[in-house]
């Protein structure tokens, strides 16, 4: 068993993270993910392990690196994968980000207090470096697997995952280099637990028509606004109670959240239109298409007692690409999940916890469409993620590589 801490030092990870925090990858950036992609492909070239950019679009490109194992009949196949992208530093400025810090250094990596600091810091960058390091940890110990390690980073995670869908897509990304794989951990903070299962999502927008009108006579026209109301408090009295019903072990229960309500250009016209942008979050046994026909059924029911009740339901186009984002369910016997689980009992000295009612991961998409068994596990607390003070523990990126390291133990050798 390769104890990884013998194979790099615990700088080489720290610079590591302050370098990728520090090429901004958000969708503000111009060119996205190109520059960090090139850096992680420079970065596995100057370790000797073989890596190649694969296209998404524009200048987008997930990065996929391997080290292939020895091919034995019994040997296993894993994926290490994580996004290069991250929400924008719109939060984050000196004084929520902390005094010393000023708003020019949210991309700064700087090391305070045994944290690294920055966006992306927790969501994913930390956890990125962690899987590559790994990657470094098993070319240096020359460690002979059964089976072959591949590390993909993809793009756009946060938005559409086209950087995941294009490599569900891509038939030869893999296979030209006679890899198949069997099991995939995606690095997604979790605190040193583990996520099996988690529900799916989508975003809904749902458009109400009106009739504009002067305030003065507010009769003569149809308010977008309170039929958005009505319809938001059917939904609460009838489907509230059903989604609370719908339990996994788990995911938890199936719940929604109302995001956004937006409607009308003034205080003295009758709101014409209304757009109310939901969020749900929906269990096994459910599906998109039943998720939309539930709201569906109200409004149909809604329009046959009110003629002048208009509606359209539809997918929020900010996150659509071309997969629905289904749930993740991998059996808890499944040997990626005892892999992981081992290897966190290993590393940790104890029994490690299961994560449930965890937010959708591109693990959902591993697991679906590619059928590949997929557990989640990665270093730092999601609370941190997307906040105005992401950072990341220094000792749990060490520790997470140790983990990562194990997992390849316990999975590719035989």
């Amino acid at each position: 068993m390769i104890k990884a801490t013998d194979y790099f030092q615990r700088q080489e990870l720290i610079d590591l993270t302050k370098d990728l925090l520090r090429i901004p990858s958000h969708t503000e950036v111009a060119t996205q993910e190109k520059e960090i992609a090139a850096y992680m492909l420079a970065f596995f070239n100057r370790h000797g392990i073989q890596a190649h950019l694969q296209h998404v679009e524009k200048e987008r490109s997930n990065v996929i690196a391997f080290i292939k194992g020895k091919k034995s009949p019994e040997g296993k196949s894993l994926m290490l994968n994580g996004h290069i992208d991250t929400e924008k530093p719109d939060d984050m400025n000196e004084d929520l980000f902390g005094a010393e810090m000023s708003s020019s250094n949210m991309f700064g990596g700087e090391v305070r207090q045994g944290y690294i600091w920055g966006r992306g810091a927790v969501d994913m960058k930390g956890p990125v470096a962690a899987m590559m390091m790994t990657l470094v940890v098993l070319k240096r110990a020359e460690q002979e697997l059964d089976g072959d390690i591949v590390f993909s980073g993809v793009v756009g995670e946060e938005t559409r995952s086209k950087g995941m869908e294009s490599l569900v897509a891509c038939e030869k990304c893999l296979s030209q280099h006679d890899i198949a794989l069997d099991g995939a951990v995606v690095g997604e903070p979790t605190d040193f637990q583990y996520v099996a299962s988690h529900r799916g999502l989508v975003w809904l927008d749902i458009k109400f028509k009106g009739k504009g009108a002067h305030s003065g006579k507010p009769h003569q026209g149809v308010n977008a606004i309170e039929k958005a109301v009505a319809f938001l408090n059917i939904v609460k009295e009838e489907l509230y109670p059903k989604l609370r019903e719908r339990r996994h072990d788990f995911m938890g229960t199936s719940v929604m959240n109302i995001g956004t309500i937006k409607g009308g250009t003034g205080q003295s016209t009758v709101a014409e239109e209304a757009l109310v942008r939901l969020d749900r979050r929906y269990v096994e046994g459910e599906t998109l298409d039943s998720v939309i026909q539930e709201y569906q059924d109200i409004a149909n029911k809604m329009t046959q007692e009110d003629p002048s009740f208009s509606i359209e339901i539809s997918r929020t186009p900010e996150s659509v690409s071309v997969l629905p984002h289904p749930p993740l369910h991998t059996e808890m016997d499944e040997s990626i999940v005892l892999a992981v689980k081992r290897a966190l009992q290993q590393v940790l000295g104890h029994e490690p916890e299961v994560h449930t009612e965890y937010g959708w991961t591109d693990g959902a998409l591993i697991s679906k469409y590619m059928k590949i068994p997929t557990v989640v596990f990665g270093p730092g607390d999601i609370a941190l993620a997307h906040t105005a003070e992401e950072k990341i523990d220094i000792d749990d990126l060490v520790k997470s590589v140790e983990v990562y390291t194990h997992i390849a133990d316990e999975f590719c050798v035989f």
